[in-house]
């Protein structure tokens, strides 16, 4: 069902990424080449399995609509009695002070008190939506979505090459220096022979 809601949305897809391949050094009759170091895929937690996915995924975002309707419910029923409050009663005379005077310090703490609980649900809700949308369970999840959009995957990738072609290199300047080694021994044994003809 997950799948079938989310088919419509372009970053839908598998969240398992290839593991970047390398490709095997050329062989050399002279000496043995060592196997190629290989990129250590980054560890990820147990995935998650699919029919617990969308309950996981809905938990938070009905939480925060349930959440966001009894805050707004809350501040309504404030309001309104607050609004209450201020009314003077039937017999009250207009020109002395009310009953109950308001409090600016304690107003402003119970304002401050329900837009934080607003902001809280309504994020809460926002959060719980874009996990849906994004079909993410976990933040390792979610990292590795930013990862592939960063170019994540490209990186280790370019890494796992330049591993490569340093060992390339390294073999290559081994192969090189016992070639120059055994040319200096021939050197030095067709000198040598030159010297017994002489003699």
């Amino acid at each position: 069902m997950a799948s079938t809601l989310r088919s419509w949305m372009p970053w839908s897809g598998s969240n398992s990424s290839p593991s970047p391949s390398v490709p095997p050094p050329p062989s050399s009759s002279s000496t043995p080449a060592p196997p190629p170091p290989t990129v250590q895929p980054p560890a990820t937690t147990t995935p998650i399995p699919e029919g617990a996915r969308l309950p996981r995924q809905l938990t938070l975002l009905l939480g925060g609509t349930t959440f966001l309707a009894l805050s707004i419910a809350l501040t309504r029923r404030t309001i309104h009695r607050r609004k209450l409050s201020l009314v003077p009663k039937y017999y009250h005379p207009n020109n002395r002070p009310p009953l109950n005077p308001p409090n600016g310090a304690l107003d402003a703490l119970e304002a401050l008190n329900l837009a934080t609980l607003n902001t809280l649900s309504f994020g809460m809700m926002l959060v719980g939506g874009g996990m849906f949308a994004m079909d993410v369970c976990s933040l390792e999840e979610l990292r590795g979505r930013v990862r592939e959009g960063m170019g994540g995957r490209d990186a280790a990738a370019r890494e796992a090459e330049e591993e490569f072609e340093e060992w390339l290199v390294n073999v290559l300047a081994r192969k090189e220096r016992k070639e120059e080694v055994k040319r200096m021994v021939e050197r030095e044994m067709r000198e040598k022979e030159a010297k017994e003809k002489g003699e």
